[in-house]
C-alpha cells in the first residue's frame, strides 16, 4: 500500500528559515484529515498476457469491497486501461456506464439493492486486445487532469477525498509522452528506456493535478512484476511502477501470486486506513546516533510532533525516516489518528529524491 502511505486527505505547508549560508531549518506541517472519502482509480493492463490476472482480480473483487464496506467508506471507483496509444480514443477515459461506481446506494436506499459489486467485477476483465506498450502512469495522469477531469471523467476526483491509484500490470511502465513515436513496439519500451518520461516528473504532475482538482493526498499501489521473477514466466519487473509506489506510498503486491484475496484485502485496507508515511518537502539531515554530545545542532535528527507532543524515533511504536524518498513513516501505536496535527522540524539536506 506502498506502502504503505495511507491516509485520507492531507494538507501540507512548509516554512524555511535561514540558519546559515548552507543550512536551512524546515518545518513541514500535515493534518490527518477526518474524511472517509476515497476515489479509487484502477489501471488495468489489457495486453495479450493479462487474461488470468484480470480474472484473479475479478475473483477477489468481493474481498476488496468488503473492507471498504466494513469501514463505512464513502468511495468512488473508476477504471481505465494501460493502453495509452494515440490510436486509442478512450485512453484515460473511465470505462463503463456510469463512468464510476459509488457507495451512495448504501445510504440512499436498501444496501441489498446495490449493484456496484457485480458492476466492478465485470469491469476488471477488460480483455487482451490493448497495446503492448503499457503506459500506466501516463494514463493515470490523463484520467485525473484536464481536459478529461472536466469532461468524460468529471466528478470522479473530489475535493477533500483521498485519490488512490492501483496499477495491475505484468510489464514495466512505458510512459513516453509520445517520444517513442507512432510506430513503436513493446520492445522499444526497454530498448529505448532512456527516452521514457522520468518517473519523478509523472509523480509530480499527478500530485499537481490532484491539488488543482481539490485538497487531498494521492496514494499509489500496484500488483506488479517483482524484482526477481522466479515463479512465473510472463512477468517483467515493474521497476518504474515500484519507484512511483515508493514516492506516493502504498502497497506493492506480486502479480505472480495465484490467490489475490490477501492482496485485495490489503489494498482495501490501504484505501480505508490512516496515512502512515508523510512526504517531506526537502531531504532531511539524518544521523542515527543523536546522543553524540559534540554533535553540531544542524546534524541532529528530525523532531516529530503529533498534537504538540514529541514522538520518539522507533521502528515498533515510533517514527522512522525513509531516506530513499525523504518520508517520515509512523509505526505501530505512533500512527496519528484522524484529524491529528503533525509537525516535522528538520535540517535540509537538499531536494527530495525524484527517481528516474
Amino acid at each position: 500500500m506502498r506502502r504503505v502511505c495511507m491516509v485520507l486527505p492531507l494538507f501540507l505547508f512548509a516554512c524555511d528559515t535561514d540558519v546559515s549560508i548552507n543550512q536551512i531549518t524546515v518545518s513541514d506541517e500535515f493534518d490527518q484529515a477526518p474524511s472517509n472519502a476515497v476515489d479509487i482509480l484502477w489501471v488495468i493492463d489489457d495486453s495479450t498476457s493479462m487474461k488470468e490476472e484480470q480474472a484473479a482480480v475479478r475473483a477477489a473483487g468481493a474481498d476488496f469491497l468488503a473492507v471498504l464496506e466494513s469501514a463505512d467508506m464513502d468511495f468512488q471507483i473508476g477504471l481505465i486501461t494501460t493502453d495509452g496509444d494515440s490510436t486509442n480514443t478512450k485512453s484515460g477515459v473511465l470505462l463503463g456506464t456510469p463512468a464510476f461506481l459509488d457507495s451512495s446506494c448504501r445510504e440512499d436506499g436498501n444496501p441489498a439493492d446495490c449493484t456496484y459489486a457485480a458492476d466492478l467485477e465485470a469491469r476488471f476483465e477488460q480483455g487482451t486486445g490493448g497495446s503492448d506498450q503499457e503506459k500506466g502512469l501516463e494514463v493515470a495522469l490523463a484520467a485525473v487532469k484536464s481536459p478529461l477531469s472536466e469532461t468524460f471523467n468529471s466528478g470522479f476526483v473530489r475535493d477533500g477525498a483521498l485519490l488512490m491509484i492501483i496499477q495491475l500490470t505484468d510489464e514495466n511502465d512505458c510512459s513516453d509522452g509520445g517520444r517513442l513515436g507512432p510506430t513503436a513496439v513493446g520492445e522499444d519500451c526497454y530498448n529505448r528506456y532512456d527516452e521514457l518520461t522520468p518517473v519523478g516528473d509523472l509523480v509530480s504532475d499527478i500530485r499537481e493535478a490532484k491539488a488543482y482538482a481539490g485538497a487531498g493526498e494521492v496514494l499509489m499501489s500496484g500488483i506488479i512484476g517483482p524484482d526477481a521473477v522466479t515463479n512465473c514466466s510472463f512477468a517483467v519487473p515493474g521497476k518504474r511502477y515500484r519507484e512511483a509506489i515508493g514516492m506516493f506510498g502504498g502497497v506493492e503486491a506480486d502479480i505472480c501470486l495465484t490467490d489475490y484475496a490477501p492482496i485485495m484485502q490489503s489494498l482495501g485496507l490501504v484505501a480505508t486506513g490512516i496515512m502512515t508515511n508523510f512526504q517531506l518537502t526537502k531531504k532531511a539531515v539524518y544521523n542515527v546516533d543523536d546522543s553524540t554530545t559534540d554533535q553540531d545542532e544542524s546534524e541532529k535528527n528530525p523532531v516529530v510532533e503529533v498534537e504538540g507532543k514529541v514522538v520518539p524515533e522507533g521502528a515498533e511504536n515510533g517514527w522512522t525516516y525513509v531516506e530513499a524518498y525523504a518520508q517520515i513513516q509512523f509505526n505501530g501505536e505512533a500512527v496519528p489518528e484522524r484529524a491529528e496535527h503533525i509537525v516535522v522540524t528538520y535540517y535540509s539536506a537538499g531536494p527530495v529524491p525524484t527517481g528516474g
